[in-house]
């Protein structure tokens, strides 16, 4: 399922009426009617609720029109009030007004008098004031419908996005409406998976209007995408009878520290619950039992160290990469000169897929020009904090604009590019992305970033296509960490580590349904 902006959207809809030959009535009276048909499930059985549809200009208010003559000729009580003069509708916004009226149905204009009415008087408020291409404050009168809306007790209901919610990275409004569900027309639109905007949509719902795919694809530039369940079931590989351990690829996995000998750990134990034929970790040799004795299926690798930290010297050392069908480094390693080393020794050796996670990603701005030399994939996955200092923008830059600066610098760089948080975006070099729908706060500890590079990792040696192996194992962690709070944990009780034993959990939901 595509994400797009608003103005993609409007592009999108462009193609389909003037290239495709489309009607913009028709297009408008499926949208409205896919919206109702859902508020009608989301309600039923309606009982003796009283809605109010809130109709604003443009095509948002024509989609009002539709939602209201639909749920009226259903036989719904619902009243609709006009925010804005009759005179201003143009187009099939004003066609569907006039069949409104045609159909014997009225409306109201509303007014500062009413907004008592509307916050008291109904169960179900339908937010069709403004759709996708409004930008800042909301002015009058619908800032003052929104301040109404705060304190109703009524379930609003927001068409295609909340009023005054921006589709793309900009930034949200005070004055925006707060919704407790959003049906989105054909798209999810970017600031549904973007925070603070996230807050607005409330239960985000997609509806198909019809548009047809051709307009989707020759429209759209910028390819993002949901990666969802029927994604993962597609692309993980199935495992023959006949296969060995060889057959599911060999890693190795290069991390650790006397003072965090756990975060290999668990990214080892993440790996070979996700698929990893054989595995050896490299490791500091003071560490080394730690590994072992939780994973006893590892083969180990010790490291030369000084003051408990992997030492320089490991740029002398012979790994014989060449063996290794993808390698991964980071998690537990420190920030000193030996973790430098070890990254300017893995960009410059390794022609496998290579993995670099946490403090193997803090000296890359120092090896911009290592990185622009290697040919084989790289695939990069940090969090915002990360991401900032790679980037040289602020934490709050990252966040604000997440799809722009992640698809910037993974086109830039020419790797594979995780960024990680809230609805996790998977870049890949050519700039296609893929959005993450799993996982739960229950993520934000200091730990799950080591298993996510764990089961990247396993995924990789399955030797399957890049990007369906990262997106898989960014789907699976989130969906450990869904399971692990549903029946077992609460998100603030848990330890990082938790999450590893829910991993053939997820896995066999998957494969079962294969």
């Amino acid at each position: 399922m595509q994400v797009v902006t608003g103005e993609e959207m409007r592009l999108i809809d462009r193609c389909a009426i003037d290239e495709l030959g489309m009607n913009e009535e028709i297009l408008m009276e499926n949208a409205g009617r896919a919206a109702a048909q859902e508020i009608e499930r989301l309600y039923a059985p309606w009982g003796d609720r009283k809605a109010a549809v809130l109709i604003g200009k443009g095509n948002n208010g024509g989609d009002g029109f539709v939602i209201a003559r639909t749920l009226l000729e259903t036989g719904y009580d619902l009243d609709v009030w006009l925010l804005t003069d009759v005179d201003d509708f143009k187009g099939a916004t004003r066609y569907h007004k006039d069949l409104y009226e045609q159909f014997g149905f009225t409306w109201s204009y509303w007014s500062v008098d009413n907004k008592t009415e509307i916050r008291e008087s109904y169960d179900i408020i339908i937010d069709a004031m403004l759709g996708t291409g409004v930008s800042g404050e909301l002015r009058e009168p619908y800032n003052s419908v929104s301040l109404s809306l705060e304190t109703t007790k009524a379930d609003v209901v927001s068409i295609d996005v909340p009023s005054g919610v921006p589709s793309g990275e900009e930034a949200v409004p005070e004055s925006a409406v707060k919704a407790n569900t959003t049906i989105t027309l054909q798209a999810p639109k970017c600031s549904a998976y973007l925070y603070p905007a996230k807050h607005y949509y409330g239960k985000l719902i997609v509806v198909d209007i019809g548009l047809p795919t051709k307009a989707m694809t020759s429209v759209l530039e910028e390819r993002k995408q949901l990666w969802q369940e029927k994604d993962v079931r597609l692309t993980l590989p199935q495992r023959s009878p006949s296969s060995y351990k060889g057959s599911h690829g060999k890693g190795l996995l290069i991390g650790g520290s006397a003072a965090m000998p756990g975060a290999p750990t668990m990214a080892v134990s993440a790996c070979i619950y996700s698929g990893a034929g054989l595995l050896t970790a490299a490791v500091p040799e003071s560490i080394l039992t730690s590994v072992s004795v939780t994973n006893p299926e590892v083969m180990l690798r010790p490291l030369p160290e000084r003051s408990g930290q992997i030492a320089s010297e490991i740029i002398s050392t012979d790994f014989a990469f060449e063996s290794y069908d993808a390698v991964a480094a980071g998690p537990g390693l420190g920030r000193h000169q030996g973790t430098k080393a070890v990254v300017k020794k893995l960009l410059s050796d390794v022609d496998a897929p290579l993995l670099l996670d946490a403090d193997a990603l803090y000296y890359l701005p120092e090896l911009e020009q290592l990185i622009k030399e290697r040919r084989a994939p790289l695939i990069l996955t940090p969090h915002p904090g990360e991401m900032a200092r790679m980037a040289g923008v602020s934490i709050s830059e990252v966040n604000k604009h997440r799809f722009t600066i992640s698809r910037n610098f993974a086109e830039q760089h020419g790797c594979y590019l995780v960024l990680k948080g809230p609805f996790t975006i998977v870049t890949t070099p050519n700039g296609t992305q893929f959005v993450n729908t799993t996982g739960n706060e229950a993520l934000a500890r200091g730990g799950t970033g080591d298993i996510l590079t764990g089961m990247v990792l396993g995924q990789l040696l399955q030797k399957d296509d890049l990007s369906s192996a990262i997106s898989n194992a960014v789907y699976l962690h989130g969906l450990t960490a869904d399971l692990a709070v549903k029946d077992d944990f609460h998100s603030y009780s848990m330890a990082s580590s938790d999450l590893i034993r829910f991993l053939p959990l997820a896995f066999r939901s998957i494969v079962s349904s294969l």
